[in-house]
């Protein structure tokens, strides 16, 4: 019987894999990638790295998005449990068909103060051994903007200069990364401006917030002492990340795929492909096709579930892929136990 997850590794990583063994020790780095609701077939992994692989251990925790929530989750005093907050709300969340960008945004802030609980922003940014890193995208020009029409506008120039070119966006963004602890040296953002700016608690809720601000969906975020005025959703410019990695140790990254797309605009461009070389040091652990196959509708959730299903279907259809995502993180956790992890490495 084939297991339900792949591991892929960069040359380095492999190769120290196959020497030592999947050990925690190795590890360095956790890294959570944009992608909404996707993060479902992963929450039972996310609850096993949290409570039993990475207990105690110090890491240093990168994301944007969903993803970005994920590390949070993972930073607070008790990992599992706000975790499973995060998880339980965002699996009941429903909106109407017709909300604004203000009423989907009043969800967002609810759901973050639901996964942060009474002590979560207090926990972070005293938590020395997880050490949390959020990106958001730092707006200019018409992106400024909360009308739709100008960002709409501003979105499809953005688009276009990214199409020519991936350093385009630097015209449209800025890269934000809020940062608990020092700035990360281990991280390259050279490519396109980048600033760096300290979390405390009073900004770690809205830094939260506009690293999942979705533009035309939810509303900007003003963050203080940025050189931007509105913040947008980390993804956009770094949705599965295509940056230089350094760490003292391996990168282990949990993904909705086996395989990285570099932005938000880049979906569609099936050539723009993540450099290798910044996954030298990467251990991607992501669902298997037969896994993916095997769960209703033949794909894993997604935020455009809300508009193809009911609430009740919808609500069903993402438990059915909580549920395989346990049974993932399950045989996941047993075969680091009997070697079985082997014959999941591509």
């Amino acid at each position: 019987m084939s297991l339900p997850f792949v591991i892929k590794a960069g040359a380095s990583a492999r190769a120290q894999l196959l020497k030592d063994g999947f050990d925690a020790a190795q590890f360095s780095t956790l890294l959570g990638a944009s992608g909404g609701p996707k993060w479902f077939v992963l929450s039972g992994l996310d609850r096993f790295l949290a409570g039993d692989f990475f207990k105690g251990q110090r890491l240093d925790l990168l994301g944007t998005s969903v993803g970005g929530w994920r590390m949070a989750a993972h930073a607070c005093g008790d990992s599992v449990a706000a975790i499973e907050r995060f998880r339980d709300f965002y699996h009941h969340l429903s909106h109407a068909d017709d909300a604004s960008p203000k009423a989907i945004s009043d969800s967002s802030r609810a759901m973050v103060a639901t996964l942060l609980g009474s002590q979560g922003a207090g926990d972070i940014i005293g938590n020395e051994q997880k050490r949390l890193h959020l990106i958001t995208a730092g707006c200019k020009g018409l992106l400024k903007s909360e009308r739709k029409g100008p960002q709409l506008l501003g979105l499809g120039l953005a688009a276009f200069g990214n199409l020519l070119h991936r350093k385009a966006l630097g015209l449209f963004f800025g890269r934000a990364v809020f940062h608990n602890g020092e700035a990360p040296a281990w991280l390259g953002t050279a490519d396109l401006p980048t600033e760096y700016l300290r979390l405390t608690e009073q900004n770690l809720p809205l830094a939260l917030e506009a690293t999942g601000a979705i533009p035309l969906v939810l509303e900007g975020v003003r963050l203080d002492g940025s050189r931007h005025g509105l913040h947008r959703d980390g993804g956009i410019l770094d949705y599965h990340f295509d940056l230089p990695l350094e760490p003292k140790g391996l990168v282990l990254y949990p993904h909705f795929y086996p395989q990285a797309i570099p932005g938000w605009f880049d979906k569609g461009l099936k050539w723009r492909k993540a450099k290798a070389a910044h996954y030298d040091k990467v251990v991607m652990v992501a669902p298997s096709p037969e896994l993916v196959a095997s769960l209703p509708h033949g794909k894993i959730s997604d935020r455009k579930d809300f508009e193809r299903f009911s609430d009740q279907e919808r609500i069903a259809y993402w438990q059915a892929v909580i549920d395989a995502g346990n049974r993932l993180s399950d045989a996941f956790a047993a075969s680091l136990k009997n070697g079985q992890w082997r014959q999941a490495l591509l």
